[in-house]
């Protein structure tokens, strides 16, 4: 018998930024015979590293969302520079998937788990309900009481029950969730909701933009409190619309990850 111990396969860690475009993709996750961000993604990593790779993620996102700063990483025995992973993902990766950065990074760093902050964009345009261009990525829709939305979007702030917000399905032990921030704000003809909070529940931030869709088309006095206070997510009407839902950024505070340049509607003021 050898005195020497098993010799362990050494692993590479890489961490990166990707964006897409959601009207292309069944969502995130990888499903059979559906075309997913990330069953592309790991196409692509796998061709690589001529060896399965599994990506993961720090949220998934359903069919039509959208991203501009996703963070996922993968594991995998193969050493490349990062600039030759980057090359060749972007290249073998279809039309509406971008990394806009990929790094090494420890063995213990996990996307989701280590993230303290998440923040979500919604995009209403408000000039009515048939512009072609827009409807992959926004809400169509009527007149909106941006000033209305916003006001009583700060009800949201602080650690509430959000039962009401909360999709069927939802696997979360806990309803509870602390937003940091949650504006809306106007740019011309279109409305933006932004929203940060440590974690969200299962179509929460869609149902969000749902009850801010009602407040500002028909401005109930207090409608956000007293959804929060019901913790019924039957008193709220219809889940707003995928398309107009962009996972913005996560953050991660311990780690100096580059910038990502964001779309002009996207961006924090």
């Amino acid at each position: 018998m050898s005195d020497h111990p098993p010799q362990q396969s050494q692993t590479n860690h890489y961490v990166f930024c990707v964006q897409y475009h959601g009207a292309a993709f069944s969502g995130w996750q990888r499903q059979h015979q559906q075309k997913t961000v990330q069953g592309e993604l790991e196409r692509a990593l796998s061709t690589i590293a001529n060896e399965p790779v599994t990506v993961r993620a720090a949220g998934r996102t359903d069919a039509g969302v959208h991203a501009s700063g996703q963070i996922a990483d993968f594991i995998t025995a193969v050493d490349r520079p990062a600039e030759q992973w980057l090359r060749g993902v972007n290249g073998l990766t279809p039309d509406g998937i971008f990394v806009t950065w990929l790094r090494a990074i420890s063995d213990d760093f996990h996307p989701r788990y280590d993230a303290v902050s998440r923040r979500y964009t919604y995009l209403y345009y408000d000039q009515g309900s048939s512009n072609p261009f827009l409807q992959s990525l926004a809400w169509c829709t009527g007149g909106l009481d941006d000033s209305a939305m916003h006001t009583q979007a700060q009800a949201l702030l602080g650690e509430h029950d959000f039962s009401s917000f909360r999709g069927a399905g939802c696997q979360s032990l806990t309803a509870m969730r602390r937003v940091d921030r949650c504006e809306v704000r106007r740019e011309g003809p279109v409305v933006i909701m932004n929203i940060e909070a440590n974690a969200f529940l299962l179509h929460m931030v869609r149902n969000i933009a749902s009850a801010l869709h009602h407040v500002g088309t028909e401005n109930p006095k207090g409608y956000i409190s007293q959804l929060l206070q019901m913790r019924d997510r039957t008193q709220l009407g219809i889940t707003a619309p995928a398309q107009g839902l962009y996972l913005a950024e996560v953050s991660y505070p311990s780690q100096a990850f580059p910038e990502v340049e964001l779309p002009p509607l996207i961006r924090q003021r």
